[in-house]
């Protein structure tokens, strides 16, 4: 987008994030950025916003993903937490970061979260009752051909 044609109030961006969601929408496409399977009413990873305000750092990608948390209720017709994902895209991206290397991002963070349960389970071992409540709990049944 041309230098001019980035937005210089809220109303430009909720205009921007306006046509994005429709365009989405329509398309039969979930909005990148909204939802989170357990973080119904907020996702803890979102103060990212907050911090990169309070650092002077917010970009226009962080400006455009604010505004699709205001305005995406109004075409979607249901309110969706912004979750860490888009928050975190949004923010490197501000940085300078190309978005092709992002999702090397969101890997990382994975491996991070993986390795904590994996120290967790060697301080405090859950995996075997894990596995016997699934066992008491599932009756197999072999595919059938």
């Amino acid at each position: 987008m041309p230098t001019s044609d980035v937005p210089t109030s809220d109303d430009g961006w909720d205009a921007l994030a306006r046509d994005a969601v429709r365009a989405q929408h329509a398309a039969g496409r979930l909005v990148p950025g909204l939802g989170h399977p357990l973080h119904k009413n907020g996702d803890p990873r979102t103060p990212i916003m907050r911090i990169a305000g309070e650092e002077a750092v917010t970009g226009p990608h962080l400006l455009l993903f604010q505004a699709v948390g205001r305005v995406h209720p109004e075409i979607l017709g249901r309110t969706l937490p912004l979750n860490g994902a888009g928050v975190c895209g949004a923010a490197l991206a501000d940085l300078g970061f190309p978005v092709s290397i992002l999702r090397g991002f969101a890997l990382l963070a994975r491996a991070a979260g993986l390795l904590g349960h994996l120290a967790e389970e060697l301080c405090r071992p859950a995996g075997q009752e894990i596995y016997r409540q699934v066992d008491r709990a599932v009756t197999y049944a072999p595919p059938q051909h």
